[in-house]
């Protein structure tokens, strides 16, 4: 893996963020941000839940696959279960970032910072796959 330090510590740091949050996700419960953005579409309920564990569980998936990168651990899976969740960080951003404060009109400054954070994890995300021109 051939990159700088700042992509360095930036692979090193969403791989965490997805990581925790995965695991918040499914141990926390209802305090997890995945079932946050669900409730807030679906309401609270088993729906909700069992969607929140679906996200939590792909979170502290691709965490620990970043991480296994990081290590030179290639699985030829990885590539796919990548861009998998690309696509619902891609969802989860548009319904957490733009659907759920066009309800709840939240300050610009923490709307800007909350969606600042889930782009640059996108983004980083994304430099770890070589479909998109990364690893």
């Amino acid at each position: 893996m051939n990159r700088s330090i700042g992509g360095f510590i930036l692979y090193i740091a969403t791989a965490l963020y997805l990581l925790a949050a995965g695991i918040l996700g499914l141990f926390g419960g209802r305090g997890g941000e995945f079932y946050g953005m669900v409730s807030g579409i679906l309401g609270g309920g088993g729906l909700s839940t069992v969607i929140a564990i679906i996200f939590s569980l792909a979170a502290a998936l691709a965490g620990v696959l970043l991480i296994l990168q990081l290590f030179g651990m290639e699985f030829s899976i990885i590539e796919t279960i990548l861009i998998a969740f690309i696509v619902l960080w891609v969802l989860f951003i548009l319904v957490s970032d733009i659907i759920l404060p066009l309800r709840s009109h939240p300050g610009l400054l923490v709307w800007l910072r909350t969606l600042a954070s889930h782009l640059v994890v996108l983004g980083a995300i994304i430099t770890g796959t070589k479909t998109f021109g990364g690893n």
